[in-house]
């Protein structure tokens, strides 16, 4: 199951790559990064602080700033979590790390000057995959584990 995971990705990588729409970026604040997306993708995200008992959990595990990733949909309804994104010391998050059992934090992306970027992106798909929303979160997951896809904010 798991050399499935990097075969999905790659093709979904593929099909975004192919998708020819201009790329545009999402702030992260207060993370310290901006994902990179398509344009056409961008009116339909937004941003904000973790909500509910969780929030504190983030805290306690010494991250140093996170945010959720909203997507709205084009169609109705309201608008659903799509990711969230961590910025932890490395050394943190490297303790919180066990090999038997998902991250509780996401999985890395990258590290930088001592720190990590991870992200916990959906683990299912939220809309059919024939739709307008599901193509543009195939797109999204397609990208959202790999480091080029981000960017230091300015």
């Amino acid at each position: 199951m798991k050399t499935e995971r990097p075969l999905l990705v790659l093709a979904l990588v593929s099909l975004a790559a192919c998708s020819g729409q201009p790329e545009a970026v999402l702030p992260l604040d207060p993370v310290p990064f901006a994902l990179k997306t398509a344009e056409g993708i961008l009116p339909r995200l937004s941003t904000g602080p973790i909500a509910g008992p969780f929030a504190g959990e983030v805290q306690k595990a010494g991250a140093l700033a996170s945010t959720t990733v909203y997507y709205s949909p084009l169609e109705q309804g309201d608008k659903v979590i799509f990711m969230t994104a961590y910025w932890f010391p490395e050394d943190q998050f490297d303790v919180l790390q066990s090999p038997d059992s998902p991250p509780p934090f996401g999985a890395e992306v990258l590290r930088q000057d001592g720190k990590v970027l991870s992200v916990a992106g959906p683990v299912d798909s939220i809309f059919a995959p024939d739709t307008p929303d599901g193509k543009n979160l195939i797109d999204l997951y397609g990208a959202i584990y790999l480091p080029e896809t981000y960017r230091a904010a300015e």
